[in-house]
């Protein structure tokens, strides 16, 4: 199955592929660390999420049903937005709050799920979408694989 990422960022991939399981977690965790700092989410349920993530918790199954339940209600909300402006030109500013938030959330929950290559590549793709500018996340993410 091909990874998203590797759309945009093939070395990132193969890097990723040859780090351990620890050091893709911490990658995923700094993704996601930047990704939050850029987009605002101020939900307990994210800030525990985010906390357990930093000291390197997997979340329990409801925990990971819950973020994906609001990344459905954030990116509903996102297309019910998109729907009614449809007629004007260009980008709402709340529409790309929305959207942004979503991908941050969603990002979080793939990375406090399983520890797989995939579900790395996945939170790194989401976090990244969730900022203007996603090279600066794919290069914190790959100094902390070239990290010894």
């Amino acid at each position: 199955m091909i990874m998203r990422l590797e759309a945009v960022e093939k070395g990132l991939v193969e890097r990723l592929k040859a780090a351990s399981p620890k050091r893709q977690r911490s990658a995923v965790r700094v993704a996601c660390e930047l990704a939050f700092q850029a987009v605002s989410v101020d939900m307990p349920l994210v800030v525990d999420a985010l906390e357990q993530l930093r000291r390197g918790e997997e979340f329990t199954s409801g925990q990971i049903s819950a973020l994906e339940g609001l990344v459905a209600k954030l990116d509903d909300q996102y297309f019910d937005l998109q729907d009614r402006l449809e007629d004007e030109q260009g980008l709402d500013v709340d529409a790309l709050q929305l959207f942004s938030q979503a991908r941050a959330v969603s990002a979080l929950s793939l990375a406090g799920g399983e520890n797989s290559l995939m579900s790395a590549a996945e939170a790194i793709y989401e976090a990244s979408s969730a900022v203007d500018d996603g090279a600066s996340i794919f290069g914190a993410v790959l100094l902390v694989l070239s990290e010894p």
